[in-house]
């Protein structure tokens, strides 16, 4: 994500790891601690083209689910900072606690 100096989007607040690590995709995923939440990636082509898809993955211990839990946006720090927010919510609405919060 650091590729992108004019992203409108805050830092992140979490740990974002490369999916694929050297094999050149734009495609990142969210940590809390060990807990992987989320996912962003760069679609390169189709409809979507330049768009960043962005997701919140399975996550133990949450029951109750908020929608939508995926979407695209323009910037993949907005993208980021959508499924850490979601993330955040979900914990709180399923009583479960956060692992960290850094970035």
């Amino acid at each position: 994500m650091k590729k992108y100096p004019n992203d409108p989007g805050p830092e992140p607040q979490y740990r974002w790891r490369e999916t694929w690590p050297g094999e050149g995709h734009e495609d990142y995923a969210a940590f809390d601690g060990p807990r992987q939440f989320g996912r962003i990636m760069l679609e390169t082509n189709g409809t979507m083209r330049m768009q960043w898809r962005w997701s919140i993955s399975h996550i133990d211990g949450v029951k109750r689910h908020i929608l939508p839990h995926t979407g695209w946006l323009s910037h993949p720090r907005v993208a980021a900072a959508q499924v850490e927010d979601l993330y955040e919510r979900l914990m709180e609405l399923n009583g479960l606690a956060l692992n960290s919060r850094r970035s």
